[in-house]
């Protein structure tokens, strides 16, 4: 924590700013959920369509992977 937010009322305004970004964070997350979760309806649906089940293509999984071996 910064020297400035000691006092009262610079801690608060470190707390506020904190609490927008991680606001900001999880809207962005909730976002991409509900993107994944349209791909993944619409993944069932063309298997449906073309192969008379559905795919069951787990994208959160193969996203985890991609952000494990970029991590690394």
């Amino acid at each position: 924590m910064p020297k400035e937010c000691v006092t009262h009322h610079h801690a608060c305004d470190c707390r506020e700013a904190k609490f927008r970004k991680l606001e900001r964070e999880n809207a962005a997350l909730r976002k991409d959920k509900e993107r994944l979760d349209y791909l993944e309806k619409s993944i069932d649906f063309v298997g449906w369509r073309f192969y008379g089940k559905p795919c069951h293509f787990d994208l959160r999984s193969t996203i985890d992977v991609k952000r494990k071996e970029i991590q690394t």
